[in-house]
């Protein structure tokens, strides 16, 4: 394991050979502006998709708060503890890193659009100059050393076993900081041969820029510490929250789980109910019924539009509220179960069957819980249980009616003492859950 320092000292090293690519085309190679502008363009890809790959595998727990974010997918994903485990590889990937992966992969790709539109493609076309056949060819190769020293980068990465301890928001911060410094230059750089400036002055500052962002990525730790020992707010001080440790066992406990068909036709009610989908698919089906009376066929097509948006938010729907709740089961312990070193009398850990335990409430929390029945609850005589505490959202779907009693109701409706298929397991497994499964 390298320390500190020595992370340090090899990152520079790369970042150095990195930066000095672009400066040999310009020196030696005679590139030209549009040539170094396209070379740190796909520095920044490059920077994106390294770091989406390093937030892959990062194992700590992810610094946004997951409560209450209930987005369609998104959401499902984000509150779910667990990992997956690569077979070959000793690494896994994090379920709860992917929203922050997707989310930062959209905002970066568009950035990274813009940047070569304007910063590059704008300059292209005020300078009328185009790249000879042996400037392409070395700009290929430099093209090429880049990524070469992005992947090192990650390689060092994850043979250094760095992803263990970072969540992360750490690789995908740094590298969206990295675009908007150099990205920023591309934009300003672009400016300044619009408005006239000299190319050798336009290279001197995007160099300097690019180089200034590198080194603040590289000394994030010495400003991370210097933050977090001053009361100056610099916005480098981490955040590193961890894992809550849920201890569960089947011996002892009542097993529930949520009836899989009401489960999924909650799934079907949750995707058509989403605000994107009503706004959608209603915009279409207006349009196309105010339509009819002019253009028939577009009408039809605007119609049949809508019920292709409907039915992918129906699939939308299904996948996030079966991820989150399918394989879902609540052990429910007895009173006087004494077993777990943190178990409290009584309590209830909702248990994911492929993924480890995700939650766990209190014996008094239990009174707390809220009968409530849905649509889907009435079709199937279901019953769903919920509790708002911490500013989170714990959530008992569809539960047979004849389960075991989780908590003193406060509705008309009761739980009776009764058991599921999956409660008579004999065999105990004791799981014990840190940030993996």
């Amino acid at each position: 394991m390298l320390t500190p320092s020595e992370r340090r000292r090899a990152k520079v090293a790369v970042l150095m050979a990195v930066n000095a690519v672009p400066l040999v085309g310009v020196l030696a190679l005679d590139w030209s502006l549009v040539a170094l502008l396209a070379v740190y363009w796909v520095e920044l890809g490059a920077c994106l998709v390294g770091a989406a790959v390093k937030a892959l595998f990062a194992e700590g727990k992810p610094t946004y708060n997951a409560n209450g974010f209930s987005w369609l997918v998104f959401g499902a994903l984000s509150e779910k503890r667990g990992r997956i485990t690569l077979p070959v590889l000793p690494l896994s990937i994090q379920i709860a890193n992917l929203p922050a992966i997707l989310m930062a992969l959209t905002v970066g790709s568009v950035g990274w659009a813009l940047f070569g539109a304007i910063g590059v493609g704008g300059v292209g076309e005020t300078t009328g100059t185009a790249m000879t056949d042996a400037e392409s060819l070395s700009v290929g190769l430099g093209v090429l050393a880049v990524i070469f020293g992005r992947s090192v980068d990650v390689g060092r990465y994850l043979l250094g076993g760095t992803y263990a301890s970072v969540p992360p928001q750490q690789p995908l911060r740094s590298a969206l900081t990295s675009m908007a410094g150099t990205g920023s230059a591309l934009l300003i750089g672009g400016g300044f041969v619009i408005a006239g400036a000299p190319p050798p002055f336009v290279l001197a500052f995007v160099l300097a820029v690019k180089l200034l962002a590198d080194i603040v990525d590289v000394y994030r730790d010495r400003l991370e510490a210097f933050d977090e020992r001053t009361s100056v707010e610099l916005g480098f001080a981490p955040n590193t929250p961890e894992w809550e440790r849920i201890e569960s066992s089947r011996d002892g406990s009542e097993i529930i789980r949520p009836r899989p068909s009401a489960v999924v036709v909650g799934g079907v009610v949750r995707g058509l109910r989403s605000p994107l989908s009503l706004v959608v698919g209603g915009a279409l089906m207006l349009i196309g019924l105010l339509s009819t009376a002019t253009t028939p066929g577009v009408a039809v097509e605007l119609l049949g539009g809508a019920v292709v948006v409907a039915g992918g938010f129906t699939a939308l729907g299904v996948f996030d509220w079966s991820f989150r709740y399918l394989a879902m089961e609540y052990r429910v312990e007895d009173e006087d179960d004494k077993d777990a070193e943190d178990a409290g009398p009584g309590r209830v850990v909702g248990y994911d069957r492929l993924f480890g335990p995700q939650w766990r409430l209190a014996s008094e929390s239990r009174a707390e819980l809220e009968c409530v029945r849905s649509a889907t609850d009435r079709l199937f005589g279901t019953e769903t249980l919920r509790l708002e505490r911490d500013d989170r959202v714990y959530r008992l779907p569809h539960l047979p009616s004849d389960a075991v009693e989780i908590a003193p109701l406060q509705s008309n409706h009761q739980l009776t003492n009764g058991r599921s298929g999956a409660s008579s397991a004999t065999n105990s497994e004791t799981n014990s859950f840190a940030g993996d499964s």
